[in-house]
């Protein structure tokens, strides 16, 4: 059974998926689609984003399992930051360099 979802995975799941031919991180070509949520903590049905990369090891899309690149939604807007190094969403919300997602 997976995990509960959380106050933050609820706010998440009520953004809009992020749809593009390019990857909104990078600018590379789209090539997959990365679940927000995780399916495991219930975002099965939620929103997705198009990221460049292949599977889960490479691109952006390695960066979004590796716990670098790290989204949030406020309701009107989505937003991202990149990290240095993996860390889990709560150290990265405190963090500066957060930018609208365009």
């Amino acid at each position: 059974m997976g995990e509960a979802v959380n106050e933050r995975d609820k706010q998440l799941m009520r953004g809009p998926s992020i749809e593009s031919e390019w990857c909104p991180f990078c600018g590379r070509p789209s090539t997959n689609r990365h679940h927000i949520v995780p399916r495991s903590r219930g975002g099965k049905d939620g929103p997705t984003v198009t990221v460049c990369g292949l599977g889960n090891a490479s691109g952006c899309h390695g960066l979004l399992h590796q716990h670098r690149i790290h989204l949030d939604y406020d309701g009107g807007s989505w937003f991202w930051l990149l990290t240095d190094e993996p860390c889990k969403d709560e150290k990265a919300d405190l963090m500066s360099g957060w930018e609208e997602l365009r």
